[in-house]
């Protein structure tokens, strides 16, 4: 076991280093360098990988809170606010989408396929899914409007 760690140990790794740089051959130079290279190369693409660290911490969301004399025009106003935000966003989710969905449609265009008529299913499946989605917030509204009005003599 003594040998083993001779034969491995640094100190006998910078002796053989240097006896072979002290040869006298003319690929000395080029072997180091290519030598340095390639262990450059390695290391830069380890590099490049990084690696996983610790995991984000959580993101943490504060709600807001109301105070509890507001008035009713307060809330309302509160409200309107609140859904002319999330109509903007929804309006700008849809933009995205559809520039999303014309590269899709240029890309199988250019490809050969038939992207008229998976863009005529796609927008019928689309129109479906909203009537369903319009249904049922009609519907519950409606069971809504009407249990206060059964509730009361």
């Amino acid at each position: 076991m003594k040998e083993f760690f001779r034969n491995v140990s640094p100190v006998r790794a910078i002796q053989d280093l240097w006896q072979t740089l002290g040869a006298p051959t003319e690929y000395r130079w080029r072997g180091l360098a290519l030598a340095v290279l390639a262990t450059g190369g390695i290391f830069s693409v380890m590099w490049q990988e990084g690696g996983r660290g610790l995991p984000r911490p959580p993101e943490v969301i504060y709600f807001e809170s109301w105070r509890a004399d507001r008035s009713d025009a307060e809330i309302i106003a509160g409200n309107l606010e609140a859904t002319k935000r999330a109509k903007a966003e929804a309006a700008a989710e849809a933009a995205r989408a559809e520039d999303v969905r014309a590269m899709y449609k240029a890309v199988g265009a250019a490809t050969g396929l038939d992207t008229e008529a998976m863009d005529r299913k796609a927008r019928a499946e689309r129109e479906a899914e909203a009537r369903a989605a319009a249904a049922r917030d009609k519907a519950l509204l409606e069971e809504l409007a009407a249990k206060p009005a059964a509730k009361a003599p």
